[in-house]
């Protein structure tokens, strides 16, 4: 358990961190959210002493982290960030294992460590081990980054707006696999962003700062429903909207419209290229007049598939589908049931409209709640 109790901070005279009292459970996903110049970055940072604390007190499982040794205690707390901060000069496999080399550990335990990381986010060991930061894309920097921060099983992690200089749909991956990893690692994270998308999606507990205070801490539903304080219904929007309800929302108002699409005469390389540059492992195949004509997945390409080839023959017809006037619970049980990473919306003429991901129903349902300011 994590314990801010009356913790301050100023420069040069003026407060930035005002009388935070806090309380974070083991386990608990808490994002603080807030404009810029709120608070966010100095209350996670002095949690790890990366910025001292002018008053108050911060405990970890009862104790101070004035009491602790500043790099041990920096040990046992993972640090992610967006610049990410990998070492040029370092393999991936020695980027990870920076603090088990720095506490000792031996080679092979560090190889092991490294794969079994590398595992959790499909990254495989002997392809990507011995690459360059600079060989990779930043998505999978990024995910380098965090798991270095896991290298060593700390027991909370802290993120300071770790996505924010990522495109869209690599934030959107990352987003689903963090929370994955935190879910199935039982780890508690604090994390800071400035945008409340990113929190509703991932937090258990939003912690919302203006001006170096908390103006509330709630579940996502309960601040989109109650906010606190209209600083808050602000920020989320000029007008909060009641909630639609799920009867309202039908495929067309939940799916995600900008989707790599390739032809059915694309060559096989070619599509393992474009499902490399936007990290999916499926592509979505359409005739000249955008018609739906099914899917290509990457196991295909490997089993089945024949360089300089067109992948024609390997489309699959049998990919999840729903049409555009469709209830989006449909879509959404099909994605439950199914375990799809998505599933195809077409028109009544069999048009590709878009797809639905479980991310585009949380954006969906978030626009939904507060409009589209």
């Amino acid at each position: 358990m994590i314990e801010y109790r009356n913790v301050t901070k100023s420069y040069g005279g003026s407060p930035v961190v005002k009388e935070i009292c806090l309380t974070i459970e083991k386990g608990e996903f808490v994002v603080l959210v807030g404009p810029s110049g709120c608070g966010k970055t100095t209350t996670l940072k002095m949690l790890n002493r990366l910025i001292p604390m002018d008053g108050g007190d911060i405990l970890i499982n009862g104790k101070s982290v004035k009491e602790q040794n500043p790099e041990i205690l920096r040990r046992n707390i993972g640090y992610v960030i967006q610049q990410i901060g990998l070492f040029p000069n370092m393999t991936v496999e020695q980027n990870i294992t920076v603090v088990p080399r720095m506490m000792k550990w031996d080679k092979e335990r560090r190889r092991k460590r490294a794969r079994e990381l590398m595992e959790l986010v499909d990254m495989d060991y002997d392809t990507y081990a011995n690459k360059y930061p600079s060989e990779l894309s930043g998505g999978q920097q990024q995910r380098i980054g965090v798991l270095r921060a896991l290298a060593v099983d700390p027991p909370v992690i802290l993120m300071d707006e770790p996505f924010s200089a990522l495109d869209p749909i690599t934030r959107d991956s990352l987003q689903d696999e963090i929370k994955r990893l935190q879910k199935q690692l039982n780890k508690t994270v604090i994390f800071v962003t400035h945008d409340m998308n990113e929190a509703i999606k991932l937090a258990d507990r939003i912690v919302f700062m203006y001006d170096g205070k908390i103006l509330q801490a709630a579940p996502p539903e309960e601040m989109l429903r109650s906010p606190a304080d209209g600083i808050i219904r602000e920020f989320m929007g000029k007008h909060v909207q009641k909630i639609r309800m799920e009867d309202e929302l039908n495929c067309s108002d939940i799916m995600r419209t900008r989707i790599a699409t390739i032809s059915p005469q694309r060559k096989t390389l070619e599509c393992v290229e474009l499902m490399s540059q936007y990290e999916v492992n499926s592509l979505v195949v359409v005739d000249d007049n955008k018609n739906y004509l099914g899917i290509v997945t990457i196991e295909d390409i490997r089993d089945h598939g024949e360089a300089g080839q067109p992948v024609e023959a390997l489309i699959r017809t049998d990919a999840p589908c729903v049409g555009t006037g469709q209830h989006a619970r449909d879509a959404f049980r099909i994605l439950v049931e199914k375990k799809a990473d998505y599933v195809v919306v077409v028109t009544p003429e069999n048009r590709l409209a878009g797809i639905v991901t479980k991310s585009s129903i949380s954006k969906a349902m978030a626009s939904a709640l507060w409009g589209e300011g």
